[in-house]
């Protein structure tokens, strides 16, 4: 059964906690400077003073659009302080997109750069909910954040979200179609900050270097505040020169990528630069081909963490520690292709197309009951209907189960290609295509073809310097998987599309 959230603990409390301890050590460095937890609360409660004064009410929506800086770290513990609901929507977003999302949850107030206001202001007919747009930069007349967080102390504003009111509205990257924007309350969040302090276990003199960006909220920032000061980078852009330099400069102790990145980040490493001041490496948002991997652990160590998720259900689903990090081999293949074992807040089940428990080894959808599920998709009943079943977060992910009650991802749902009545799952035919030396990146996916109805086609980047034909990758597959799984057409691309996130866009690819 899932886990209830402790009585008596709530955000406004936990925000609370390096305040009393130090409240002047740095909190967060970016690219532009940096401040202490004391400076951050400070603004933060202006920012929130300002939200009253415009007249914003508790559970009113305000939306962001910032870079991973201290603007954006301030807003949201504003929203926390304000009583209101937080929608921050990723700086990638195609402008259509953010335009979609602010239409659809008709937030009061914006907070975002001024070039993004000024579009905004021009098609302010289809935002008539918006009272007020804050920009972070150069206002030109507008309502500037830095004037506002700048000065004006008074008493703090501390207005407690109840349990079950909205306090976190996310939208998805809209890879299936229209982002669908994610419901979740003040006691769904809380439990989710609550499970990643204790399986992280975030001590106080962490450095944390955040890549990926906070929107998303597979993030570890509210359990580094919490921990009585651990200091937080933020970097908007993910390059990997910077990122050695950061490790250097910083002695970063602690950081999170996706697969992309740590690939990028060893491509990237002279050899030069000392990793020893790292003790943790998380990796999420999608599955980390075996052969990186192995290629991670050998320059950085026994350090890794690999957590799996979904925004229904956030933010640890199922986690492998670093010591699972096994040469291993199961009934599902190797253990360093598996995403770990459920939390213990997480009722997790597989099930079958007849929606019955399936047996260790064979494929399942996987369904998740916990307190961090989501309330609802924002105005979508028929959509939440259909992820919400029964107080099961349908995942759409499918997966194995070995004999010791680790899964293995094998692909979403939606991403199974039916190739002449057989099922087969793109990432069976990557894990072979990454064993040719040659490919640094593939993909593959289902397009449409006459006689099969999907034909197989995989993507691939090859590395630099080194070459090899479509048939030697296709005999590769042919020698490793049945026939019917190899690919019949092979693209090679100098790069793959990535969504938002980090992943890989299997859309966009599709549509090449």
């Amino acid at each position: 059964m899932a886990f209830q959230t402790p009585p008596g603990i709530d955000f406004l409390a936990l925000l609370e906690r390096p305040l009393g301890r130090v409240p002047e050590k740095t909190a967060f460095i970016d690219d532009a400077g940096s401040a202490s937890f004391a400076e951050v609360d400070a603004q933060a409660n202006r920012l929130a003073r300002w939200f009253l004064a415009a007249g914003l009410t508790p559970g009113e929506r305000v939306a962001t659009v910032l870079p991973n800086a201290i603007p954006f770290i301030v807003s949201e513990i504003a929203i926390l302080h304000a009583g209101l609901v937080k929608v921050p929507l990723n700086i990638r977003f195609h402008r259509e997109e953010v335009l979609y999302a602010v239409a659809d949850c008709r937030p009061r107030v914006l907070i975002c750069g001024p070039e993004l206001a000024g579009e905004i202001e021009a098609r302010r007919r289809e935002v008539p909910s918006l009272a007020r747009i804050l920009v972070v930069g150069e206002g030109d007349g507008r309502d500037r954040y830095e004037d506002v967080v700048a000065k004006g102390d008074g008493p703090a504003v501390r207005r407690p979200h109840r349990p079950d009111d909205p306090l976190l509205l996310r939208y998805t990257g809209g890879t299936t179609g229209r982002p669908k924007g994610i419901v979740h309350t003040a006691e769904s969040i809380l439990a989710i900050h609550l499970d990643v302090l204790r399986e992280l276990a975030i001590p106080a003199d962490e450095v944390a270097l955040h890549l990926g960006h906070l929107s998303h909220g597979l993030n570890f920032m509210w359990a580094a505040w919490y921990a009585q000061g651990a200091t937080q980078i933020l970097r908007e852009r993910f390059d990997p020169s910077a990122v050695w330099q950061d490790i250097d400069r910083h002695r970063v102790t602690y950081t999170y990528m996706v697969p992309t990145m740590i690939q990028r980040l060893l491509e990237a490493d002279d050899g030069s630069h000392d990793a020893a001041s790292l003790k943790r490496f998380l990796y999420a948002s999608a599955p980390m081909p075996v052969p990186l991997l192995r290629r991670a652990l050998a320059r950085f160590g026994p350090i890794f963490t690999q957590v799996y998720t979904l925004s229904e259900a956030p933010v640890i689903t199922t986690i492998l520690h670093p010591a699972e990090h096994l040469e291993k081999e199961t009934r599902c293949g190797p253990r360093l292709g598996s995403c770990g074992r459920p939390v213990m807040t997480m009722a997790l089940r597989l099930l079958d197309e007849e929606g019955c428990e399936a047996p260790d080894g064979a494929v399942g959808e996987i369904a998740v009951r916990s307190t961090n599920n989501m309330a609802a998709y924002w105005d979508l009943p028929e959509e939440t209907a259909k992820t919400l079943v029964e107080g099961w977060v349908m995942t759409g992910d499918l997966a194995r189960r070995d004999e010791e009650g680790f899964l293995y991802l094998v692909d979403r749902k939606k991403d199974v290609i039916i190739t002449g009545a057989f099922n087969v799952y793109p990432k069976e035919v990557e894990a072979v295509l990454y064993r040719h030396p040659a490919v640094a990146q593939c993909a593959v996916v289902g397009v449409p073809d006459p006689e099969w109805g999907e034909a197989i086609k995989a993507f691939v980047v090859v590395k630099e310097g080194m070459t090899v034909t479509p048939e030697a990758l296709v005999a590769l597959c042919r020698d490793n998987l049945a026939d019917y799984k190899k690919p019949r057409q092979v693209a090679f691309v100098d790069a793959l599309p990535l969504s938002p996130v980090g992943k890989i866009s299997r859309r966009a690819l599709r549509e090449v």
